[in-house]
């Protein structure tokens, strides 16, 4: 019989599924047979969007607003994110030319890299981390460099790491505070650390910001655009999904230099065209209205944190640095004698659905990520199974 033609591009030979989706889907099988599974693995809030964001999009509805936008999306919202940008992170661009609203934060990174990075180019990537990075690196034909991230070091990047992992064909270095999986925040001082290695390397930064505003304990987030040298070597990711609670939406943005605009507006046009108009107009009001919700969404997240955090403290073979930003906890299973995908798959077992620290990254294996983005409640009993769960293994 002869071969069967194959017909994927050959790039796609190293792009897997999402190791979090696959999770949601073998917790969708359980609960098809009846099984209780309370979700920790997707991150994404649990709130309903805001009434005045809804009521936003509702009305451009009625009024006709139903085709496309400019490619770079409504002039309006694109006032609205500069005079943002310029408010919250002291960050300048134009808005006819250096913004570009997206499909949600997950396009613009996208865009980012198949309009800047080309085939053999380095892009250093802190490990662990949120997948996309690395599989958008490979789909433009770059190649992901990763840049451990230690629990040692409350999963802070360290600069001595970038600069040992820089080589001639580094392009790039992607930044994400607060982060995903861990909840690290990175301060200032750090951040000019980082700066000083791009100017010195001649990189570029793409900087991830999209839970900017869910941060804790005084911390306060720092955009490394702003700092001296770096506003043209920088493209800032953001986006309404996390401060919002509008991941449905599909609303995001980069604000860069109109050189990297000009590049990456092209790769958009020809494939998501604009984001939805409607959304926009959602969009709009949520950075023009009150900044009421954000807070009450963010205090809320907080009291999760403590609660989690505080106990995980209490399960032995079990270890959680606190988070200082965003909605995860990322504890080591390390103490307990298996992997983190088979730890995973224990506690769907017991009906608690997270994250294996694998799915992050070479340097994730030993953790799993758990987003408190649930009810109170709902983590309540979590705990409780985990604990439960953890009480088996080590019997």
């Amino acid at each position: 019989m002869a071969q069967e033609k194959n017909w994927h591009a050959e790039r796609m030979t190293d792009i897997p599924f999402s190791g979090i989706r696959k999770i949601m889907q073998e917790a969708a099988s359980l609960e098809s047979q009846g099984k209780s599974i309370i979700h920790l693995e997707i991150g994404r809030p649990d709130f309903d969007t805001p009434q005045h964001i809804k009521d936003a999009a509702k009305r451009a509805l009625d009024a006709g607003m139903v085709h496309y936008t400019s490619n770079y999306g409504t002039l309006e919202l694109r006032q609205a994110i500069a005079e943002k940008l310029q408010r919250d992170n002291a960050i300048r661009v134009d808005p006819a030319t250096e913004i570009i609203v997206t499909v949600g934060t997950n396009e613009a990174v996208a865009i980012a890299m198949l309009a800047l990075i080309d085939p053999g180019d380095e892009v250093l990537i802190p490990d662990p981390t949120w997948l996309h990075y690395f599989y958008c690196v490979q789909l433009a034909g770059g190649v992901p460099i990763h840049v451990p991230l230690r629990e040692a070091n409350k999963f802070q990047i360290d600069p001595a790491d970038v600069a040992r992992a820089i080589t001639s064909r580094t392009k790039m270095l992607i930044v994400n505070s607060p982060h995903n999986p861990t909840g690290a925040v990175l301060d200032q001082a750090l951040l000019k650390e980082i700066a000083a290695l791009a100017i010195k390397h001649d990189l570029l930064v793409l900087s991830d910001e999209i839970y900017e505003k869910i941060i804790y304990d005084g911390f306060a987030h720092f955009s490394i655009a702003n700092l001296p040298g770096m506003a043209e070597r920088t493209l800032t990711a953001n986006g309404f999904s996390k401060t919002y609670s509008m991941t449905g939406w599909r609303l995001g943005y980069i604000a860069a230099r109109k050189h990297f605009a000009d590049a990456m507006i092209r790769v958009h046009q020809y494939s998501a065209t604009s984001a939805t108009s409607f959304a926009q107009a959602g969009g709009l009001a949520a950075y023009r209205g009150s900044q009421e919700c954000v807070r009450e969404i963010s205090a809320e997240f907080a009291r999760r944190r403590d609660f989690v955090v505080r106990a995980l403290g209490q399960i032995e073979g079990m270890s959680c640095v606190k988070p200082s930003g965003a909605f995860y906890v990322f504890p080591s299973i390390k103490n307990l004698g298996m992997s983190s995908e088979e730890f995973t798959l224990c506690l769907l077992r017991e009906g608690v659905a997270v994250v294996p620290g694998s799915a992050f990254g070479d340097f994730g294996e030993g953790y799993i990520r758990l987003a408190y983005s649930n009810s109170y409640a709902n983590l309540e009993s979590a705990m409780e199974r985990i604990a439960g769960a953890v009480r088996k293994i080590r019997a």
